[in-house]
């Protein structure tokens, strides 16, 4: 991004999440197939670091939070919705399902071309940008910003095992992870406005609550009907608290004479981790204990967040 400027490196990892996701569409073995997981990782992050480089350099540090969420919310949509597709694929066949999700990206990538121009952004080393680490405020931001990640990574495996479990259909798991992307959309951007205004840590401290006790609710859920609205509600509301972690690592660097490329850096270096960790885990978890030890360990990570949040996060 330091040599092509932020709108470039957006249409570039757009159009390589397109050639990801036709991979998907038409790879007849394993091998296309890991092919186009990978190209579709490398292009979204690619994508998300210049959309938000994009749009915190234009929106300015009094509507950080808003902008974050606006964006984020987007991208938990877009996250949130895979189930969706996979039932998609299963009705209708991988090509038609992926192909129409490839021709949806391909247009996304000509508005993206519409964006303005914004100068490149002057490369920062790698040392330097690891120094913001020092701060107390970034490293909390960063543990907030990578929970999402790996909660959803927990939510994806173990909340689609309980749903199969307690005899669930298919589109009981799309609607809801559909209901994760519905909220999502809605109130990403009113929270991050929220959080301009009052400050970081209470609006995370109060998400974070609720999501502990939603998420806990959860280990003893043996309706499909309630086990569904809580995976919607307790994994949007644990997704939302994204905007506001990484406004508080933007707000860090900043403090420090960095720039907001320089969080979203840091922030692509933790997120993408610990979302594969959530997943990994929560397999692990699944297999010893069930989705109750997922779910109970989740929780519990949660819970102890909020409180790091109520003692460690400026206002």
């Amino acid at each position: 991004m330091s040599s092509v400027g932020p709108r470039a490196t957006t249409v570039i990892g757009a159009a390589i999440l397109v050639a990801g996701l036709l991979f998907f569409a038409v790879g007849p073995d394993v091998g296309l197939l890991f092919l186009g997981l990978a190209l579709g990782g490398f292009g979204g992050v690619t994508m998300y670091t210049g959309v938000i480089a994009l749009a915190t350099a234009s929106a300015g540090n009094e509507h950080r939070g808003a902008t974050i969420g606006t964006v984020y919310s987007g991208g938990y949509a877009g996250s949130a919705l895979g189930p969706m597709v996979g039932a998609a694929a299963l009705a209708f066949g991988r090509g038609p399902a992926f192909g129409l999700l490839a021709a949806a990206q391909l247009l996304i990538t000509g508005l993206l071309m519409r964006l303005p121009r914004a100068a490149p952004i002057a490369a920062t080393p790698l040392r330097a940008m690891l120094a913001h680490l020092g701060s107390a405020q970034v490293r909390l931001g960063l543990w907030i910003t990578s929970l999402p990640g790996f909660g959803l990574g927990v939510l994806m495996v173990s909340g689609t095992y309980r749903i199969q479990e307690v005899m669930g259909t298919t589109l009981m798991t799309a609607a809801a992870f559909g209901g994760i992307a519905v909220i999502n959309v809605f109130a990403g951007p009113v929270l991050g406005n929220i959080s301009d205004k009052m400050g970081r840590r209470q609006p995370l401290l109060v998400l974070m609550t609720f999501a502990a006790i939603l998420l806990g609710m959860l280990i003893g859920v043996e309706e499909r009907i309630p086990l569904v609205i809580l995976i919607a509600i307790g994994g949007a509301i644990f997704s939302l608290v994204d905007g506001p972690g990484f406004a508080l690592v933007g707000d860090g660097v900043q403090m420090r004479g960095g720039n907001d490329a320089e969080a979203t850096f840091l922030m692509n270096l933790f997120w993408g981790p610990s979302a594969a960790l959530g997943a990994i885990l929560a397999g692990v978890f699944h297999g010893t204990g069930g989705a109750m030890l997922s779910f109970a360990v989740l929780a519990g990570i949660t819970g102890i967040s909020a409180v790091l949040v109520q003692r460690f996060a400026e206002g």
